[in-house]
């Protein structure tokens, strides 16, 4: 598990929300030690501590991009637990290289002690530790029609990779690409792009709704399912902004 985590740049994160369905995002995995950890800056403090609370967790490393030697894919469940870092201690000595390595945007706040002095404010992390059993190899999504399926059975969060089509209104029929019995339950089903190598843009999606066999009953549409355009200076300015606000809003 910690090999393929250590050289991925990019993931998928499932968790059981409050609703008790299915939520997914993609995201940075890192290594706090030995262990596959988040670090959301505390703009995100209320995700952050929902994944932390969810009943059950999964990550899945599933897209082959921006990887290296050893990475496959593959998916393993568990739970969370959160480490608040309000001084941003933890980050900065033991997280800060890996996230500038795997995630470009970060070394336009961080990639200096000037620059960190300047961005104090993206230091201050809310770490999530995965606790994760034994992975479990799953096919990579190499293509657009894949995606990033999580079902919650009641009991366990169930997650693989499945290729999608229409079939009737508000269904999609669902293929395992790894030839996994169809599950039931209430389903998320994500899928994302991102610019490469920048990933100054990153772009998900999510359909939700409920699988019964390999059929999903779709009960949320994604408003768009392609990689978001590049952005305007202002554009980039306002977000580095409202990054800027919502982290001195939430620090403690």
């Amino acid at each position: 598990l910690r090999q393929p985590v250590r050289v991925a740049s990019v993931a998928e994160l499932s968790w059981v929300a409050r609703t008790g369905r299915p939520d997914a995002l993609p995201v940075t995995p890192l290594l706090l030690g030995e262990q596959p950890a988040l670090a959301y800056p505390y703009a995100y403090a209320g995700l952050a501590r929902e994944i932390a609370a969810a009943p059950a967790i999964a990550l899945t490393l599933s897209d082959p991009r921006m990887t290296g030697a050893g990475w496959r894919a593959m998916t393993a469940t568990g739970h969370a637990s959160l480490v608040e870092d309000p001084d941003g201690e933890i980050f900065r000595t033991r997280l800060l290289r890996e996230e500038l390595r795997k995630h470009p945007p970060s070394r336009t706040l961080a990639d200096s002690l000037m620059l960190q002095r300047e961005h104090w404010w993206f230091l201050p992390r809310l770490i999530i530790v995965l606790d994760l059993g034994p992975p479990m190899s799953i096919e990579p999504r190499v293509d657009g029609e894949s995606q990033v399926l999580s079902v919650w059975d009641g009991d366990l969060l169930h997650v693989d990779t499945v290729r999608t089509s229409d079939s009737g209104a508000d269904l999609l029929k669902l293929t395992s690409k790894s030839g996994r019995p169809p599950l039931d339950g209430p389903a998320a089903l994500l899928g994302h792009d991102f610019s490469v190598p920048d990933l100054e843009r990153w772009t998900p999606w999510l359909t939700r709704g409920t699988v019964a066999g390999d059929v999903l009953s779709v009960t949320e549409w994604p408003e768009r399912t392609t990689l978001e355009p590049s952005l305007s200076l202002r554009q980039r300015y306002r977000r580095h902004r409202d990054l800027e606000r919502a982290c001195r809003a939430n620090l403690p």
